[in-house]
């Protein structure tokens, strides 16, 4: 009886684990509550998965040897699709760099790793979420260092560095699903729009209506960036009309695409995104232990017509 109920949990997990590998490869987040076993579907967990498979049913040889494929094709793609190389020596014309960060509501130290990461790269604009904890010293030491900047605490949480000057600022939330930002500002006399948001990490929230709303209101204003934790992996079905419109900086990344958690590449949520004026040159990804979100760079030119 004991072997009989090994052997059929065995077979129990080898359908779930194939179910996985279907969700994330055909059916996605398309729905409750199959968006949960979508989020757990991430390709390095696969991986595991089929490593674990193949171990359960080594003595199944039909079987392990097509968990061992089933490991090469997911390794293989993993390798091709979430690791970029893209150098940005490679440019010799002028470019321009804006920041995201998710400091994960620490202060002090991820504000002088801002301070630091803005004297290395000069960025145009700098979004963090989860900024609580800075506070008003923290932005007067900021205006005495970098005069040619103006910092701003938002609503929900959030803070906007610009290298010129911030002319409106318009807040949305609907506080179970999602918290945005749109932020007009002028540099060098050129008006530009960015939006920053924060979408509910709650798994078993549908994005739907988060997603839409921030692409239609960045539509609206014409925004140049958007920018954000979207706790929603770039492979999401709610990201078709990012996908379609805009400029994903993720094609231009340096190293695994993944931002979350700390040093591990398992999903892509933190995400810049460019309108079609801009072409993004490089996304640099950096990883300091104050919080579990990677730092992202994003280097780009603006398109003259």
């Amino acid at each position: 009886m004991k072997r009989h109920f090994t052997y059929f949990s065995k077979r129990l997990l080898l359908i779930i684990y194939g179910i996985e590998v279907l969700i994330h490869f055909t059916i996605k987040d398309i729905m409750y509550p199959i968006n949960i076993l979508f989020y757990v579907s991430a390709p390095l967990l696969l991986i595991i998965g089929s490593l674990v498979m193949s171990i359960l049913f080594f003595k199944k040889k039909k079987v392990f040897y097509v968990l061992i494929m089933c490991f090469l094709s997911l390794l293989f793609y993993w390798r091709v699709y979430y690791y970029k190389t893209t150098s940005i020596e490679k440019s010799t014309d002028v470019y321009n760099t804006v920041l995201f960060w998710n400091i994960g509501r620490n202060g002090d130290t991820p504000f002088k790793i801002i301070m630091r990461e803005i004297e290395n790269v000069s960025p145009e604009f700098v979004g963090l979420v989860e900024a609580d904890a800075i506070t008003n010293e923290h932005l007067k030491e900021f205006r005495n260092k970098f005069p040619n900047y103006q910092i701003q605490k938002l609503d929900g949480g959030m803070l906007a560095i610009v290298k010129g000057k911030i002319d409106v600022i318009r807040y949305h939330c609907e506080s179970d699903f999602y918290k945005f930002n749109v932020i007009d500002f002028n540099i060098k006399n050129q008006k530009k729009s960015i939006l920053i948001a924060d979408i509910n990490a709650v798994p078993f929230d549908n994005r739907t209506s988060s997603l839409d709303m921030v692409y239609r209101l960045a539509k609206e204003n014409n925004c140049s960036f958007i920018m954000g934790d979207f706790n929603t992996p770039y492979e999401s079905i709610y990201f078709n009309q990012f996908r379609q419109d805009l400029r994903s900086f993720r094609n231009v990344a340096n190293g695994f695409t993944a931002t979350w958690p700390y040093g591990i590449p398992l999903l892509e949520i933190d995400q810049i995104w460019s309108s079609k004026n801009n072409t993004p040159i490089s996304l640099k990804k950096v990883y300091y232990n104050t919080s579990d979100h990677a730092l992202l760079i994003g280097s780009y030119q603006t398109i003259t017509r």
